[in-house]
């Protein structure tokens, strides 16, 4: 679900014009926020919120004024639906009760799970994550190579020839590459060991600054490649991997929280289908 305030500057757009719909709302009692009222039932920014959440793939593309409009649309036939259902005695409904006890539960799973989130992942934890993995931690090599990627052995043997002849890389890479580097000179950029396949990478991190390989096969062909630079990997700023080190964090203790729940539950089943051999 999206935030509230990503509809902010959507409700802001349009709320002046339905001010009419609720006019002096805090002198009726309404709920703060409330945008609309239906049949005297109030419609409030976090309703529209929270069936943005429903909606979102229906109302992605529309502009400001169209998600709007769609979001308060659809909570009012919700709201009207839902009134003439309690007319109809939809509530005693046995299917009702047994999809509103589940609705329920999952409900009240998702906003404790978010508040114990809320309580466990904070900003200093988020912080010492990344002064201790990050800036602390092992840091990857990264090397920066070129290649020349050709046909056959026979073509690369003949390339690697005009190399220990004296030949400029770059410019054989030009000339001679098949891949999409060639028009730079076979410049790979930097790049990490998992980043290749197993057999370039291999041949790669074994050479030399300024060493050139033998013919090194690959699903793609011959390569030639030329080690131009290692170095460990630049250690990023903590804004680049916050968003990354909070979902991690938030990984590891939905777990805890779930197998502390667990440990203390008295749990047995039946009526299982024995699985088959």
């Amino acid at each position: 679900m999206l935030s509230n305030f990503y509809l902010r500057p959507v409700f802001c757009i349009v709320f002046a014009s339905l001010l009419w719909l609720t006019p002096n709302a805090h002198a009726q009692g309404l709920p703060n926020g409330t945008v609309a009222t239906i049949n005297g039932i109030s419609i409030t920014y976090e309703d529209l919120a929270m069936a943005e959440g429903e909606l979102i793939n229906v109302i992605g593309q529309m502009n400001e004024q169209q998600r709007f409009e769609a979001l308060l649309g659809y909570v009012m036939d919700r709201v009207l639906a839902s009134e003439a259902a309690k007319k109809a005695g939809v509530e005693k409904d046995p299917s009702f009760l047994q999809r509103n006890a589940f609705t329920k539960r999952k409900d009240l799973h998702d906003i404790f799970i978010s508040q114990k989130l809320v309580e466990k992942i904070t900003d200093a934890k988020v912080e010492a994550y990344y002064k201790k993995n990050i800036v602390n931690g092992t840091r990857q090599q990264e090397i920066r190579a070129r290649h020349i990627l050709l046909d056959s052995k026979e073509m690369a043997d003949a390339v690697l020839a005009s190399l220990k002849g004296g030949a400029d890389f770059s410019q054989l890479a030009k000339e001679r590459s098949k891949g999409p580097s060639g028009a730079s000179g076979g410049d790979l950029g930097y790049f990490g060991r998992d980043s290749m396949v197993a057999e370039f990478s291999e041949a790669a991190f074994k050479l030399e600054k300024g060493g050139i390989s033998q013919p090194v096969k690959t699903q793609f062909g011959w390569h030639i490649i030329k080690l131009e630079d290692k170095r460990a990997k630049p250690t990023p700023e903590l804004e680049q991997v916050r968003g990354q080190i909070y979902q991690l964090l938030i990984g590891e203790a939905r777990r805890k929280i779930y197998e502390e729940m667990r440990e203390n539950a008295d749990v047995k089943f039946s009526n299982i289908a024995p699985v088959s051999e």
